[in-house]
């Protein structure tokens, strides 16, 4: 075995191993295109039309040629930043970021998923991440109302994800660390994170994505009827909520799927103070049993009235349309409104007037106003029993006719 790396590269051999290289890569947008286990193939962000370029980062140290292969990653890592070792080593030092990897193991003929599938796919990631940071700033959150100061800069700042495709589809998501100082500046005042950076405990990226590690194998074990699981309301005291298993769900209602394989990587830089699964495998049949799970959660967090404003995107005449008693048009019309912080389409299904004021509001590009019960159905936000609020839509229309 080599004793050290090779040339100047040993020079920085405590800063530059293998996990760090791997974190420093996922921060920088490059993708992996696989895992073998011993070690990772990343291919760089390269420009359109240029061919890409592959690099073997080792993981395991005790290989023979570990250092070997280590060196020769750093020295093609330097050529594509034009960065002499040092300020490659200084900036593989900066990184900590905290990695999540998501495996959807399916049934695929070329490699690829359906590009639908695959903006679900990480649609339902953000929702995991978004519940366990809410869990993680206020363990008694709903996940409604108005979103912490330091979740909301969190998932804008701090959450980068990639994507790759070689026989599954693997996203990776970097979330990257921040410091005790940072952490305790901005979080609100009172909160359970500023108690935790007072204490000098560990940040707040590390103890969302420990959250998030923490309920996934709760999850998981109450889906299985584990000996090891805990009864349900300690399950959902760990962070178990219905926005979490709802993601998991719609990850795991594709078509030919075998498996999510959903694993960890702790940034070497912050002590792991607990200990938690660092890789969680749910096959086809534990998601079809969170079912049973989603119906428990719903009973104890019903939907709950909700008023939503935003503009209509969409229009989708029903074909039970001509049919309606009043003879006048029915369909149903997409929202593009702000739930939790973020955007989403929202479907109602409208007939009548309600239905002839959306056109309106979809015509001259005016936000329509609705209030009913927002729940999620499959992939898609729903608003029922919707009652619309015509108010501003009737007052425009009146000065447009030239009423006073």
């Amino acid at each position: 075995m080599a004793a050290s790396l090779n040339g100047d590269a040993g020079s920085y051999e405590a800063v530059l191993d293998g996990a760090r290289v791997a974190q420093f890569l996922a921060t920088q947008n490059w993708t992996i295109q696989s895992d073998l286990g011993y070690a990772q193939v990343w291919s760089e962000p390269g420009a359109v039309d240029k061919l890409i370029r592959r690099i073997l980062i080792p993981k395991d140290p005790t290989l023979d040629d570990y250092k070997v292969r280590l060196s020769q990653a750093l020295s093609r890592i330097s050529e594509t930043y034009a960065w002499s070792l040092a300020d490659l080593a200084e900036q593989i030092a900066a990184v900590s970021a905290d990695l999540f990897f998501v495996r959807v193991d399916q049934h695929m003929t070329d490699g690829t998923i359906p590009l639908r599938q695959a903006s679900a796919l990480l649609e339902s990631i953000d929702d995991m991440i978004r519940s366990a940071a809410l869990t993680t700033a206020n363990p008694l959150s709903t996940g409604r109302g108005r979103m912490p100061t330091l979740v909301n800069d969190f998932l804008n700042d701090d959450v980068r994800m990639g994507h790759t495709k070689r026989g599954s589809f693997i996203i990776t998501v970097a979330a990257r660390l921040d410091s005790p100082a940072d952490a305790a500046s901005s979080a609100e005042p009172g909160s359970v994170a500023v108690k935790a950076t007072t204490q000098r405990a560990a940040s707040f990226t590390r103890q969302v994505m420990t959250t998030l590690a923490r309920t996934l194998e709760v999850t998981k074990q109450v889906a299985e009827s584990s000996a090891h699981a805990p009864d349900f309301d300690q399950a959902m005291e760990t962070g178990m909520r219905l926005p979490m298993v709802k993601a998991l769900q719609s990850m795991g209602s594709s078509e030919g799927l075998r498996s999510l394989d959903m694993s960890f990587e702790w940034a070497p830089i912050e002590p792991q103070r607990e200990a938690v699964e660092d890789k969680i495998d749910m096959s086809r049949e534990t998601v079809l049993l969170l079912d049973r799970i989603s119906e428990r959660l719903v009973r104890k967090d019903p939907p709950k009235d909700l008023t939503i404003t935003g503009p209509v995107v969409e229009l989708r005449r029903g074909a039970e349309s001509e049919s309606v008693s009043d003879g006048r048009g029915a369909g149903e019309v997409v929202l593009r409104a702000d739930i939790d912080g973020s955007w989403r389409k929202v479907g109602i299904t409208l007939s009548g007037t309600d239905y002839d004021w959306a056109i309106e509001a979809h015509r001259k590009k005016l936000p329509l106003t609705a209030g009913g019960v927002l729940e999620k159905v499959g992939r898609s936000w729903v608003l029922s029993e919707p009652v619309l609020d015509t108010a501003f839509l009737e007052f425009q229309a009146a000065q447009a006719a030239g009423m006073p």
